[in-house]
């Protein structure tokens, strides 16, 4: 693992000794961009702690970005990208926030963000509510229930785009190979499993020093697309005591006229355990699409879930979609937190505008 960290230390360095007797050919401009989600809906929720969420609720999710990139006169582009969440109840307002560096040496991502395994999966396509990033738990009400909800987000309970230890957004260090034939790599490393701090790195507590490795192939074939992809993460050090989070993923999605199908899978291993795999068909024509998507995630001798959706969606215009989603959600626990149960049924209708 060290020569891995040393190989990569070597890449940066060669960027940045090509960089210096370079001078920008014109100051770095930001844009704003993002998103804006806004959901209405109606969800049946049974479950056996007495509560009563069923009816009609409003539920939203916006970002604002914060773009902006340079070329050097000696063609390698730098570039930023930070994200603000638009709504205040999130407990991480600055989402993502990290330092880009491009060139024929392929891309350097420094900073918060997702690490190569994580940003290198693929998966079905969905066109409503995400059913493999968590979002079927607002409306099944998840939170305030019985069930636990440990390794739900970026973890196998509620995804397959999962990194180890759920490092997420930590402070990372990430590079990724120009594309040849096809074919991309990316490694990413990450002292600790924190998000947006400073602090240094107690080895003797927690885990530390994590690596994530990713690849994947996107071609086309006489009309017919295919994407595959594989990633592997772990934590190369632990505390006394302290099992070293592992995590597997690996995706396939092929497409065909407007047809499309794929399947994703992942695993994690140490102090949490278990598995999660989401299958998908969806079909697009013009500005109009609708898909039909399953998924199903677990922790080992804790909680599990079976979700449904069907969605669909319609452009109405220049990054102005409407999108809907019929689903039913079923959560489980084995007994540890309540031997709860969740069953919930719910149509959502939302706007998406991308700006």
């Amino acid at each position: 693992m060290k020569k891995v960290l040393l190989g990569s230390t070597a890449i940066v360095a060669a960027g940045l000794i090509a960089a210096p007797s370079a001078m920008a050919a014109e100051k770095l401009q930001v844009s704003v961009g993002g998103y804006m989600e806004q959901w209405f809906g109606y969800t049946s929720v049974d479950d056996s702690t007495g509560r009563d969420v069923d009816g009609f609720d409003v539920k939203s999710d916006s970002e604002i970005h914060f773009k902006g990139s340079t070329t050097l006169d000696n063609g390698i582009e730098f570039g930023i990208n930070v994200q603000l969440e638009a709504n205040s109840n999130s407990s991480d307002q600055i989402d993502e926030s990290y330092l880009i560096m491009r060139g024929s040496f392929g891309e350097i991502n420094l900073g918060s963000e997702n690490s190569a395994m994580y940003k290198m999966h693929y998966a079905p396509s969905d066109f409503g509510i995400s059913i493999n990033s968590g979002d079927q738990g607002d409306w099944a009400a998840l939170s305030g229930s019985n069930v636990s909800g440990s390794g739900y987000f970026r973890g196998v309970l509620g995804s397959t785009y999962v990194e180890p230890g759920r490092a997420n957004d930590s402070e990372k260090l990430t590079y990724y190979t120009p594309r040849f034939a096809g074919f991309q790599l990316g490694a990413s490393y990450s002292p600790d499993n924190l998000q947006d701090t400073n602090a240094p790195v107690d080895r003797n507590t927690g885990v530390s020093d994590m690596v994530t490795f990713g690849a994947n192939y996107s071609g086309d074939f006489g009309g017919v697309s295919l994407g595959v992809s594989g990633g592997y993460g772990t934590f190369m050090e632990s505390a006394s005591g302290t099992d070293e989070p592992e995590s597997y993923s690996a995706g396939v999605t092929l497409g065909v006229g407007g047809f499309g199908v794929g399947a994703s899978y992942a695993a994690e291993e140490g102090a949490t355990e278990g598995q999660s795999y989401n299958l998908g068909v969806s079909y697009e024509t013009g500005p109009f699409g609708v898909s039909l998507s399953y998924f199903h995630g677990e922790v080992d001798n804790s909680s599990a879930q079976d979700t449904v959706h069907l969605s669909g969606k319609y452009a109405l215009g220049p990054g102005v979609t409407a999108a809907a989603t019929l689903g039913y959600a079923e959560f489980e626990d084995d007994g540890t937190a309540g031997s709860d149960e969740i069953e919930a049924t719910y149509f959502v209708t939302g706007i998406r505008l991308s700006f």
